[in-house]
């Protein structure tokens, strides 16, 4: 198994009696593993790390006592507990010698988390304060994997062609007459790109999630729409024109507020940790790549006629194809996602019915009518929730990019599932209307046959008049006998 050295130099003088850190700075020799600029240090899930500490100015007994306080993603193996004795004979502190340890770390699973320094005076038996030493930031990766960059490639490609193919099967003209009367496209995007980051930003403050959690959350609440919401909508029997219509615009919006949105919500997020900070080149660059292939398609379908109708043909087996490669190498890369925190799961449960329920609101508080409230609140709530998984694998370093994804991956799966439960409500409802709550003595009625003369109603609209009036030639016939 590697082993990586890492030698971490932390200078320490006497003051009043106690150990403190010099200017908190970590003077280190450079090795795989740490980083200097932002004192953390790396380790794969799985291996080990050895770590080398030198220490200069104890001037009398000291124990050092190093804890994980992440266990779960990593633990301090062998001899955690130090003694160290001052130097005899020299009176200079600056002149010291140094006192060199060394410890192992083991990544058990990806995470970010702190090793802590209890630093005691033995002769005392006093505990000095906690910043004595300043915790050391471990950060732990998964073991690289060639199926995650399939994936993530493979799920690139997968958006590049539905993104032509949305280009090239979209009815340009529908959209451009819902365009025409914007009211309803407009409402859609303030929910979309207004009042779903804020939600998203209220729901990981009341859930406590930690800040690479949160910054996923943001991530999905400022994607554009996608297509789990065009399917939704079409099984509702919803405005589907006006839900397409937004999917298409959202994403030329979110071009320039998805990372506007992550930079206003997640900044809180992003005070501990540097590499959480919005990546505003690689989203940028990432939306670019998306925005173009809707213009390829948009070219196509009305420059290229022949060519889009081949892309018709051939796109969907491809997407589909591309659909399969994707949850094959897709599940066992993210697995790691279902060991999130319980916070993480109640937050990807919540936060596409809480964005739904504020689009209908805001639909109606506009005055839409039902059916355009209710797509509004299905493309507010249910998000490109792939967008924001590529994004995250694209954009940001790693582990972060890892722990970023877990919201993205529930996300998709719960909203999936409560699509689905929702639309299997309404078609229940709609096959057997009033069912549980009928009257009896009504639906009894509905089986009799109805007599529609003897309730003086008028004659069918087909009986015609000399129909009434004229005896049949089978009456004329019996009168001429009878005669």
């Amino acid at each position: 198994m590697t082993m990586a050295h890492v030698t971490v130099l932390i200078c320490l003088v006497l003051l009043t009696g106690h150990l403190s850190l010099v200017c908190g700075t970590l003077t280190v020799s450079y090795s795989p593993g740490y980083s200097e600029e932002s004192e953390w240090v790396t380790v794969t899930a799985g291996e080990y790390l050895i770590v080398n500490m030198t220490i200069s100015g104890i001037e009398s007994d000291t124990q050092i006592e190093l804890k994980s306080q992440h266990p779960d993603f990593f633990v301090v193996g062998g001899n955690a507990t130090f003694q160290l004795m001052p130097t005899v004979g020299i009176e200079d502190p600056d002149l010291m010698a140094n006192h060199s340890l060394s410890f192992v770390l083991q990544g058990i699973f990806i995470g970010i988390g702190n090793l802590t320094f209890e630093v005691t005076n033995i002769a005392s038996n006093v505990d000095l304060p906690k910043n004595t030493i300043n915790p050391l930031r471990v950060k732990v990766l998964q073991k690289p994997s060639i199926l995650s960059s399939i994936f993530t490639y493979t799920l690139v490609v997968f958006l590049f062609v539905a993104y032509i193919s949305m280009g090239v099967n979209m009815k340009w003209r529908e959209v451009w007459k819902r365009l025409r009367r914007p009211w309803g496209v407009i409402i859609g995007a303030v929910s979309q790109f207004i009042v779903m980051p804020l939600v998203a930003y209220a729901v990981a403050k009341i859930a406590n999630l930690d800040n690479e959690s949160a910054v996923g959350l943001i991530v999905i609440a400022s994607c554009p729409g996608g297509y789990v919401s065009n399917v939704i909508t079409l099984f509702m029997e919803c405005d589907l024109v006006l839900s397409i219509t937004m999917t298409a615009v959202s994403s030329f919006i979110a071009f320039g507020l998805m990372p506007l949105n992550i930079f206003l919500y997640g900044r809180e997020f992003t005070t501990e940790n540097e590499s959480l900070e919005t990546p505003f080149s690689n989203l940028v660059i990432s939306l670019i790549l998306l925005v173009i292939p809707i213009l390829i398609g948009i070219f196509c379908y009305y420059k290229l006629p022949k060519v889009t109708k081949i892309l018709q043909i051939v796109l969907r087996p491809i997407s589909l194809l591309l659909i399969i490669i994707s949850l094959g190498f897709g599940i066992p890369v993210f697995i790691y996602a279902f060991r999130a925190p319980p916070e993480v799961y109640l937050a990807s449960i919540v936060l596409p019915l809480i964005g739904s329920a504020f689009g209908v609101l805001l639909a109606k508080m506009a005055c839409l009518d039902n059916l355009s409230a209710i797509t509004v609140a299905i493309e507010t709530g249910y998000q490109n929730a792939l967008v924001g998984l590529a994004l995250s694998q694209l954009s940001y370093p790693q582990p972060e990019a890892d722990l970023i994804a877990r919201g993205p991956c529930l996300y998709y799966l719960f909203s999936m599932i409560e699509g689905t439960a929702i639309v299997g409500i309404y078609r229940l409802m709609k096959r057997f209307p009033g069912k549980p709550f009928a009257n009896p003595d009504s639906q009894s009625e509905e089986m009799l046959p109805q007599n529609d003369d003897a309730n003086g109603d008028a004659p069918p609209a087909d009986v015609g008049l000399t129909n009434l009036t004229s005896p049949s030639k089978a009456e004329q016939a019996a009168a001429e006998e009878a005669n």
